[in-house]
């Protein structure tokens, strides 16, 4: 599947990249607007003219419905790989009072390696810090943890999750990720995961990393892949 995307992939947050999704985006606020919640639908029609997020609409609603769920559970909320802070946002949205730990280079990608199939650059989707903190200052319980994770990690005193959402886009960070998140999430935890259905390197860390685990990958319509935590 990643040569069939692997041009799309190099636009990089560009004008063609956000052109598609403006398009696709259309069509699916179209389907949404009829049979969902008029206040979030706004919220995500928001985001999507200020043009912040890569997300398509659906695949922002699913980050919004999956955090929502989980509010009631115990455990904080967790982001890696924030960008611009449209889907942090999505989540305080949704979250309550939960702390919500948002981990990010700030500085862009990181380099990829060869499971990766060089369809990134380092430096992509880079986007400063005090930009987010600026786009997220209205919402309480906000911790933001600059640098390469898992080390930016090391000061965070959580030790349970019950939503982390991925969008990290390559193979080395999606398995830090998981080995750093799985053995903290609360049974009936979620994670969730952009780019699986499109990136070879996050497909590959999932399906590595779950081959001896209980739990299954469960694929989304959308990009993105969604584990819950037994």
């Amino acid at each position: 599947m990643w040569m069939k995307n692997k041009r799309f992939q190099r636009l990089g947050g560009g004008i063609l990249e956000r052109f598609g999704l403006r398009l696709w985006s259309r069509l699916q606020f179209s389907a949404l607007g009829g049979r969902k919640d008029p206040e979030i639908v706004a919220v995500l029609r928001q985001i999507y003219h200020e043009r912040r997020s890569l997300l398509s609409a659906f695949e922002q609603y699913l980050v919004y419905a999956a955090a929502r769920a989980q509010r009631k559970r115990p455990g904080a909320m967790a982001e890696v790989g924030v960008y611009r802070g449209a889907s942090a946002r999505l989540i305080c949205e949704a979250k309550g009072q939960k702390p919500l730990h948002l981990f990010d280079t700030f500085t862009g990608l990181p380099e990829s390696t060869a499971e990766d199939r060089a369809i990134h650059r380092a430096g992509q989707y880079e986007s400063s810090l005090e930009s987010v903190q600026a786009y997220l200052a209205g919402y309480q319980n906000v911790h933001f943890h600059p640098g390469r994770f898992p080390e930016s990690a090391a000061a965070v005193p959580e030790d349970s999750y019950c939503f982390v959402h991925f969008d990290v886009d390559l193979y080395a960070s999606t398995l830090a990720c998981l080995q750093y998140f799985y053995p903290k999430m609360v049974p009936g935890g979620i994670m969730l995961s952009h780019d699986y259905g499109l990136l070879a390197g996050v497909q590959q860390a999932f399906d590595e990393f779950f081959a001896d685990k209980p739990e299954g990958v469960i694929e989304q319509p959308t990009t993105q892949c969604m584990v819950v935590k037994l």
